[in-house]
């Protein structure tokens, strides 16, 4: 009886050791402002096994990502990249430089955008990390410089290269058409502290998935 009581504390001993050198996974969130609210949400969620981070600043539009997306990979090993681009893409900017969703150009085009996210999308592949893209957010009537229908589109492309480069895609967009109207300030492409957690929940429950 000792014998076999000294055998599962000696297992149990061993276990726990184990546990204390399994190192956390690592999951990096790329994204602009609307992944900057939720982001404290899916780290909380996901902590302490899993050890969530997010790019420096605000990611912008696909310009930006394609000029620094080296920068934010680092040279840490990701487990699961989690990326975003879209609401500055279909930005309207006007010649002073300020949102105008009557006389700005937006800017990035749907052409420009498909090779930006190109660019990106074959620099995370060089990673080891599972890949999944979240889908832009909705833009409610009457935000300052963007326009609901942009929304739609710019999906729709961003949906052909994830496809044609095998990508795992995050509909985050039906549910913020939910969301948002209940979770928002009129014409603010924004959250409140409750819809980012309601935001939170699909994305913590794909990473989760992808980490099994």
């Amino acid at each position: 009886m000792k014998k076999q009581f000294s055998v599962i504390a000696l297992l149990c001993l061993v276990i726990v050791i184990c546990a204390a050198f399994v190192s956390p996974k690592n999951v990096l969130i790329v994204g602009d402002s609307i992944s900057i609210g939720y982001f404290p949400v899916v780290q909380k969620a996901l902590a302490p096994d899993v050890v969530v981070e997010h790019n420096s600043g605000n990611g912008g539009n696909t310009k930006r990502g394609v000029d620094r997306i080296e920068q934010w990979l680092g040279t840490k090993q990701w487990d699961v990249i989690l990326f975003n681009f879209g609401l500055h893409d279909l930005a309207r900017i006007d010649s002073a430089h300020k949102y105008d969703e009557v006389n700005g150009k937006v800017e990035i085009t749907i052409e420009e955008y498909k090779k930006n996210l190109t660019t990106i999308v074959n620099k995370l592949k060089e990673t080891t990390a599972t890949l999944i893209f979240a889908t832009t957010t909705e833009v409610p009537p009457n935000a300052k410089g963007r326009l609901v229908q942009d929304v739609p589109l710019y999906n729709a492309a961003a949906l052909e290269v994830m496809k044609k480069n095998g990508i795992q895609v995050l509909d985050l967009y039906t549910p913020s058409l939910t969301i948002h109207p209940a979770n928002s300030k009129p014409g603010n492409v924004h959250y409140t502290e409750a819809g980012y957690e309601l935001l939170a929940a699909p994305i913590i429950k794909a990473i989760k998935a992808a980490l099994k």
